[in-house]
C-alpha cells in the first residue's frame, strides 16, 4: 500500500531494477485514473453499448494490475518482502478477479481500485504536482467519497427506496465527518460495515488535517516571530553603527590628543636640556663669580675707585714711618 517511494521500489533494488520498474510507474497513474470513468459508467449502464465498453475497461484494468504485480514480483529483490509491503493490492487483485463463484455482491469491491491512485501519490508528487499533507487529505477526501457513495447507491439498490449517487455522496460525506444526520441509513449489514469503516475513516482524516493545517499557522506565527526579530536586529544593528562611528571619532580624537602630547613632550623635553646646561655653567664658574659688567661708565667707575683706595694706601705709609 502507500510507501513514501512507491508501491514499486523497495529496498535492495539495484539501479537497473529501479530503473526497469520505474517504467511502470506513468502507465499505472494512467490505469489508476482510468478507473474513476470505469466506476461511473459501470454503475450507471447507460446501454447495451456502454456495457461492452464497461467489460472491455473491467478486464483490461484488472490484467493490467495482475502483469504490473507479477512484473514487480520478478524485479524484486525478495519477492516475500515485496508482497508484504503491498499485501492490500494483492488482496483487491485476488477479491475482483472475474471469476463466476465469487458472489454478485463482490463486484463493489472494485470501488477499492481507486486505492491505487492513493498509491500512486509519491509518482504524482514527483512528476505532476506537489502533494503537501492538506492536499493528501482533501485526496483521500474526495477518493473516499466518491468510491463510498458508489459502494452505497450500489448496495442500496435492492431498498424500498433506493438512493441516487449523489444521495451515495451526500451520505458518505456526513457519515466521515460524524455528523450523521439520519435522514439516510444503512439497510443491510454490507452497507453497515460501509458506514463503521467510513466513520474510522473520518477519524483518520480529520488527524491527518489537524496535522497539515497546525503546522501552516506555526508558519505564519514563525514568520511573524522571525520578521520582529529581523527588525529589532536591524534596529541593533544601526545602533552598533552609530557606536562604532562614534568610536572612529573618538580613536581619531585620542590620537590627536597623544600627537599633541607628544609636541608638548618635545618642547617641555628641549627646555629641561636648556636648564640642564645652564646648571652646568652656573656650576663650572663658582656661584660667586664676577659678573661682567653690563656698559663701559661702569667699569671707568671702578678702576677710579681702584685707584683712590691704592693713594691712600700709599700716602699713609709714610707716616707710619
Amino acid at each position: 500500500m502507500y510507501h513514501p517511494q512507491g508501491t514499486h521500489f523497495v529496498p535492495g533494488m539495484t539501479p537497473e531494477q529501479r530503473r526497469r520498474a520505474q517504467r511502470w510507474e506513468m502507465p499505472a497513474v494512467a490505469v489508476a485514473l482510468l478507473v474513476i470513468p470505469y466506476l461511473l459508467l459501470n454503475y450507471l449502464r447507460l446501454g447495451s453499448g456502454f456495457g461492452t465498453t464497461v467489460d472491455v475497461l473491467y478486464i483490461g484494468i484488472w490484467t493490467f494490475f495482475v502483469v504490473e504485480a507479477v512484473a514487480m514480483l520478478r524485479l524484486a529483490p525478495d519477492n516475500w518482502r515485496w508482497a508484504k509491503r503491498n499485501v492490500l493490492d494483492i488482496a483487491i487483485i485476488v477479491v475482483t478477479a472475474p471469476f463466476e463463484f465469487l458472489p454478485p455482491r463482490f463486484e463493489v469491491l472494485q470501488c477499492l481500485w481507486v486505492l491505487r491512485i492513493l498509491d500512486l501519490a509519491p509518482v504524482i508528487h514527483r512528476y505532476l504536482f506537489r502533494i503537501t499533507v492538506v492536499r493528501f487529505a482533501f485526496l483521500l477526501w474526495g477518493l473516499t467519497v466518491f468510491a463510498g457513495g458508489l459502494a452505497y447507491a450500489q448496495l442500496e439498490r435492492g431498498s424500498e427506496e433506493p438512493p441516487t449517487l449523489f444521495e451515495g455522496f451526500y451520505w458518505v460525506n456526513t457519515t466521515i465527518s460524524t455528523v450523521g444526520y439520519g435522514d439516510f441509513l444503512p439497510t443491510t449489514w454490507q452497507t453497515s460495515v460501509l458506514a463503521m469503516g467510513l466513520q474510522a475513516m473520518g477519524v483518520v482524516l480529520g488527524a491527518i488535517l489537524v496535522a497539515g493545517i497546525l503546522p501552516l499557522f506555526d508558519r505564519e506565527f514563525a514568520e511573524g516571530f522571525s520578521r520582529r526579530v529581523s527588525e529589532q536586529v536591524e534596529r541593533l544593528t544601526g545602533e552598533v553603527d552609530e557606536l562604532e562611528a562614534d568610536l572612529a571619532d573618538i580613536e581619531t580624537d585620542i590620537d590627536r590628543i597623544a600627537r599633541g602630547e607628544s609636541s608638548q613632550d618635545r618642547v617641555l623635553g628641549q627646555i629641561a636640556r636648556d636648564l640642564a646646561e645652564v646648571r652646568e655653567k652656573v656650576g663650572a664658574e663658582g656661584p660667586h663669580a664676577a659678573v661682567p659688567p653690563r656698559n663701559g661708565g661702569d667699569s671707568r667707575g671702578t678702576a677710579t675707585a681702584a685707584g683712590g683706595d691704592g693713594a691712600d694706601a700709599g700716602t699713609s705709609a709714610p707716616a707710619g714711618s
